[in-house]
This record gives C-alpha cells, sequence and structure tokens, in this order.
C-alpha cells in the first residue's frame, strides 16, 4: 500500500500494519498450504492491532465503514485463534507423560479442521486470492475515509481508551460481564481489558507510559518483576513532533497484572475442558468418569473452573471496587500539554 499525498496520523497507523500484513498474505497465498503458513507467522498480533484501530476509528469517525473492517479482521483473527487453542494443547500434552493417544488423536483432528475453516475464510472473503481483494477493498476504503488532523485525531485515541476502561467497569457493575461462564464471562472479561493494552499499542507511539518515582500504595502488590519486564509493557517509540497521550506506568501495570493473572487461570479452566470435551468425544471414559478422568489428566491445572471463576471473580473485585483501580487509571489518561 501507498500513503495518499496527504499525510493523516489515523490513515497512516493502518497502513503501518498492513503493510506488515500484506506479506504475509502474500507468503501465504505462494504456499502448498497457506492456512498453517499464516497461523505460524506473526498473523495473529497485527490483526489484533488492525482490530484495534478499526474499533477506535468507528468511534471517531466513518462508523459503518469501520465497523466492517473490524469484523472482517475479527473473523480471521479469531480462526487464528481456534488453531491455535487446539496448537498449544497438543504441544503440551504430547509432552506429558502418558497422555491417552487416542484423546491426542482427537486434538490433531480438531486442529485439521480449524486449518480448513482457516483456509475457507482466506478463500471466501478474498485475502488470498490473485488481486488480494479483501486488502484492496480496505485501502480505497481507508483512503477515502473522513480522517481527523492531528489533534483531533489524538483527542479521538485518548476517549476510545477511556471510553473502553469505563465500558468494561460498568459491564462489570451492571453484571453485563459475570464469571458463571468461563468463555464469556472470563474470557470475554480478559477481552476486554486487553483491547486497553492493544490500544495503546495499536496507535505507533501515540501513546507513551510515565513513570512515577513513588508509585500509589495500592499499585504496589501489582508491580512484579514479571510484570515490569514484559515486552507488552513497552510502547512504540514516539515519533518527532508528536504529541503524547500519557499514561502513568504503575497504573498501566497493574492493568497488564490483572490480564496475565486471569489469563493463566483462564487457560487453567480451558484445559480442563479440552481434556473433558476429548474424552466425551471419543468415549475413553464413561460419563460418570469424566471428571476423574480430567483431573488425573490435567495435571498443570490444580482447580476446578468453578474454583477459578471464583478466583477471578474476588480478583476483579479487589481490583475494581476495593482499590478503584479502573477510575484511578481513567484519571490519569491525558494528552501531554
Amino acid at each position: 500500500m501507498e500513503n495518499p499525498e496527504q499525510l493523516i496520523p489515523g490513515y497512516n497507523r493502518f497502513v503501518l500494519h498492513l503493510n506488515k500484513f500484506e506479506p504475509l498474505l502474500k507468503s501465504a497465498a505462494q504456499s502448498e498450504d497457506p492456512a498453517k503458513t499464516l497461523y505460524e507467522s506473526s498473523a495473529r498480533q497485527v490483526l489484533f492491532y488492525l482490530q484495534a484501530l478499526a474499533r477506535i476509528y468507528k468511534k471517531i469517525h466513518n462508523k459503518k465503514r469501520f465497523e466492517r473492517m473490524r469484523i472482517a479482521f475479527k473473523a480471521l483473527e479469531d480462526q487464528l485463534g481456534k488453531v491455535d487453542y487446539y496448537d498449544a494443547f497438543i504441544k503440551e500434552f504430547s509432552a506429558q507423560k502418558n497422555f491417552p493417544p487416542v484423546l491426542l488423536e482427537n486434538l490433531k483432528q480438531h486442529f485439521s479442521n480449524e486449518l480448513i475453516a482457516l483456509k475457507k475464510i482466506l478463500d471466501d472473503q478474498q485475502w488470498i486470492d490473485a488481486d488480494f481483494s479483501a486488502l484492496k477493498y480496505i485501502s480505497e476504503k481507508l483512503e477515502s475515509a473522513d480522517w481527523k488532523d492531528a489533534a483531533n485525531d489524538r483527542r479521538g485515541v485518548a476517549d476510545a481508551i477511556i471510553l473502553q476502561i469505563e465500558k468494561t467497569a460498568s459491564d462489570y457493575e451492571s453484571g453485563k460481564l459475570n464469571f458463571k461462564d468461563l468463555e464469556n464471562g472470563v474470557h470475554e472479561f480478559r477481552r476486554q481489558l486487553r483491547w486497553i493494552s492493544i490500544y495503546a499499542q495499536a496507535v505507533d507511539g501515540l501513546v507513551q507510559l510515565k513513570k512515577i518515582d513513588e508509585p500509589a500504595a495500592e499499585l504496589k502488590p501489582y508491580l512484579t518483576k514479571e510484570v515490569l519486564e514484559s515486552k507488552f509493557n513497552v510502547m512504540p517509540e514516539l515519533k518527532e513532533g508528536m504529541v503524547q497521550i500519557i499514561i502513568e506506568a504503575p497504573n498501566f501495570y497493574a492493568l497488564s497484572w490483572i490480564i496475565n493473572e486471569i489469563g493463566n487461570l483462564k487457560d487453567d479452566g480451558l484445559r480442563i475442558i479440552c481434556i473433558e470435551n476429548a474424552i466425551r468425544e471419543t468415549k475413553y471414559g464413561p460419563e460418570s468418569e469424566v471428571k476423574k478422568i480430567t483431573k488425573q489428566l490435567a495435571i498443570k491445572s490444580s482447580e476446578s473452573p468453578g474454583q477459578i471463576k471464583k478466583r477471578v471473580e474476588i480478583i476483579v473485585d479487589y481490583f475494581i471496587n476495593t482499590n478503584k483501580l479502573f477510575k484511578l487509571i481513567v484519571s490519569i489518561v491525558k494528552i501531554e500539554e
């Protein structure tokens, strides 16, 4: 893709990530197994950034246009996620001593089916046809969008970040997001939190973290070595002449902590669900023995799905209601004066 003559911040952010995505699609199109080639590339991370930009800019202008882009990016990213789900557990269980081969074969069949589904999306949505029509269409729509100048763009991005934080807190407090269900509760809550972090990464240096010498006392438990050294907490470099959006670093790190903590608990729960489903599909054991067999095989999961959901609820309640950290984070999302 080439930049139009006018250099517009929002447009250029899309171009940045699309220019990373295009060669991945071309490489997939030229391979014998396009779906697997794309899966094994960095495509999913790039698609997260493109989704983030579509989510941001549909709030700023051209809502329908960017919503259509968001849906297209999401469909592809979601399917890559489904492939990754089975691939990750296949690798884990293949290395696990005495894991039943029949269950492993079941997961491998699911993995194969998800790759077939990914290839269908690539074909049906024209991501890898001769003209790379999906990319061409997106490029045309981007070039004719109602882009804002730098000042209004910056304000719109800051507002989108604040709105995402407020929406997540509101959905939790209203009960729309609850933890009765692992996928639609725990996983969805974490997804909403992750968008805040991905927004910051996707805007190519516009968001910067401000070092604070003495963080608030309620933040200190979240500032672990793992969080402080995470690559996801390093922002892209600020561009020369760019007025930045500032988020105080300890607050952003606290957000990173809860995303990571819920992610670990979610994975523990998904491991259990994955094994239970495989047992039932293969009839490896009678229904009365499914949970017992699963407990024996899910050696990395020490708690039941019910216990996991309860732990998440305690962590989130403390984070939002006791420490009031969402309100604190919103209050320090600032545009540099």
